[in-house]
């Protein structure tokens, strides 16, 4: 069935794409009382660590993950995925270069349980446009019904082909989108990252 109405969606996006008014408008930039943030499902399972920090090292690899509890008070399905390479960090938020063995402390915040909203720190952390970090969220707990009119059909698929990862540099800017890779046969999204500041799942 959903095979079927994926279908049905992906035909129904095609036709859209011409629309100006359509859900894939190629918008670059939104104020957030535009932006449609994903809810997660009133049956998700809370989240284990809604807050994590690690010491990312100029010279190791390194990554941070998000999870949902197990319901036992362990370690349930990923939710987000913060990855780096050895030559990923570039500068300090003050500019200062890394160098090889310089470390910085990261903290990844979910900013609010019910929706897929993220703030990554600290603000101003650069990595290298060559590799950059790269971040995976995945939406397997979130709420079918995209578009919140009671009903999960053709429409919310169509619209869960248009997801992607969106920044705001800060709390109250404009939302700007990012090149995202749409994996909804996992349920997942992937981007790459060049700073720090927040960042949504949304359409």
């Amino acid at each position: 069935m959903r095979a079927r109405l994926l279908v049905a969606a992906f035909a129904a996006l095609t036709l859209a794409c011409s629309d100006s008014g359509g859900p894939n408008d190629n918008e670059p930039s939104r104020p957030p009382s535009e932006l449609n943030i994903l809810r997660l499902s009133d049956t998700s399972p809370p989240l284990l660590n809604p807050v994590v920090s690690f010491y990312a090292v100029r010279g190791e690899d390194s990554e941070a993950r998000i999870f949902f509890d197990n319901g036992q008070g362990g370690q349930g399905e990923e939710y987000l995925r913060l990855k780096l390479d050895d030559a990923s960090l570039l500068t300090y938020p003050d500019g200062t270069e890394f160098v090889e063995g310089d470390s910085v402390l990261i903290t990844i915040r979910v900013v609010d349980p019910a929706q897929t909203l993220f703030e990554l720190e600290p603000s101003g952390l650069k990595f290298s446009p060559d590799d950059p970090a790269e971040l995976k969220i995945r939406y397997q707990e979130v709420d079918d019904d995209l578009n919140g009119d009671g009903d999960v059909d053709v429409d919310d698929l169509e619209l869960e082909l248009t997801l992607a990862i969106w920044r705001q540099e800060s709390p109250g800017d404009p939302f700007v989108r990012l090149g995202t890779v749409l994996l909804d046969d996992i349920d997942e999204v992937e981007t790459t990252l060049e700073g720090f500041s927040r960042y949504a799942l949304a359409y």
